[in-house]
């Protein structure tokens, strides 16, 4: 793996942090006039604001045609190749539509429209928002939120999870509420797209995320889970999860796609697991990140996470030129999130790899806690 990534000496780590402030600072200052005139609405609006959008979009091409964060113009592939259009397109569409949602919610669901591009990408489908990318995008913020909410009692979980997956195996109930009507209404949205009798699959991909989600809940309330148990629990969830954004993508995959999709779904939720490992340890939610008491380290855990992100990077025969550049900027992308999670949380490593991670990232890891204060500055 260390072929891949260049070592970055401490001198050129102070420069990019310096070349990244400087660019962060004239932001500030260009997008002041705009803050002033949306205070107030500080949020998605702003961005979708075209002369704000085109500043936003200048700073992080400046940053990526610098190399400030990566060694290859990674973040310009992405926007080449339309994602950051689609994003664009959903959230215009979300905003308009979907007035029950926060901000916050609606880049929850942005997240997964990004993977669902990918897909697109991955599987030769014209990148864009499908229904089956609109209704399934949003079914998270939708569901997850009721279910991660405290004051909704687990009887009433335990009853909508019946009704939802009775609902996604083709049965026809009349929903009980708004949020029901609400649910029920973007899972009738994907059968516009794709016929339960020509793509089967596809709602046995999302009645296998479904179960999933019920064992992902059983999990919280189990305390006698072991450490292995949680690994399996975390990829049927992410595996499911990716492997349905699939089936919607495409309608119907080969063998191989399957498992492309499945694998690419666990790593992406154990970097989720390690993002959200503080909150999901004061939840009693526990993740291969959560699990440990507070002066273990995660060193084990995170050289594995690394190896086996590693691995599904890695170029087949088949690839296409663009295929293996997008495993490659993948690979360095989350990367790029665990620095960013041990650069705000240093004590979760060992100094010794917290030194060696350090030494591929082209900043000092603690420049990601700075970063992680001046990002939400720019909005208020």
């Amino acid at each position: 793996m260390a072929q891949i990534l260049e070592k970055v000496s401490l001198k050129d780590k102070i420069k990019n942090e310096s070349e990244f402030k400087k660019l962060y600072d004239k932001l500030l200052v260009d997008l002041g006039t705009y803050k002033n005139s949306l205070q107030g609405k500080l949020n998605f609006n702003l961005l979708l604001h075209p002369e704000v959008k085109c500043k936003i979009i200048d700073f992080i091409l400046e940053i990526d045609k610098k190399k400030l964060i990566f060694n290859k113009r990674y973040l310009k592939f992405f926007f080449d190749h339309g994602f950051q259009l689609a994003a664009e397109e959903f959230i215009s569409r979300s905003i308009d539509k979907e007035s029950k949602l926060t901000h916050a919610e609606i880049y929850q669901a942005v997240r997964n429209v990004l993977i669902m591009n990918i897909l697109q990408f991955f599987l030769g489908v014209p990148l864009k928002i499908t229904p089956a990318v609109y209704a399934y995008s949003l079914l998270y913020p939708y569901t997850d939120n009721y279910l991660d909410n405290s004051n909704v009692s687990i009887e009433a979980k335990t009853n909508f999870n019946k009704r939802l997956s009775a609902i996604l195996d083709g049965q026809e109930l009349i929903p009980t509420n708004s949020f029901e009507k609400k649910v029920f209404s973007l899972v009738h949205q994907i059968e516009t797209q794709h016929s339960r009798v020509e793509y089967p699959e596809v709602f046995e991909s999302l009645l296998l995320i479904q179960d999933a989600q019920i064992q992902s809940m059983e999990q919280i309330r189990n305390k006698s889970i072991t450490q292995n148990e949680i690994l399996l629990n975390s990829f049927y969830k992410g595996g499911s999860s990716v492997l349905a954004d699939a089936f919607l993508v495409k309608g119907n995959l080969t063998l191989s796609q399957m498992h492309f999709s499945f694998n690419f779904g666990t790593f992406l939720q154990l970097l989720d697991d390690i993002s959200d490992a503080e909150v999901d340890k004061k939840d009693n939610n526990k993740t291969l990140f959560s699990y440990k008491n507070n002066n273990e380290t995660i060193d084990s855990e995170v050289k594995k996470l690394i190896s086996y992100m590693f691995k599904f990077s890695i170029k087949d025969r088949h690839d296409t030129q663009s295929i293996a550049f997008m495993k490659e900027s993948i690979f360095f992308c989350t990367l790029l999130m665990i620095m960013f999670v041990i650069g705000q949380n240093p004590k979760k490593l060992s100094k010794n790899l917290y030194k060696e991670l350090e030494s591929y990232s082209r900043v000092r890891l603690s420049f990601f806690k700075k970063v992680a204060k001046w990002v939400p500055a720019l909005f208020v």
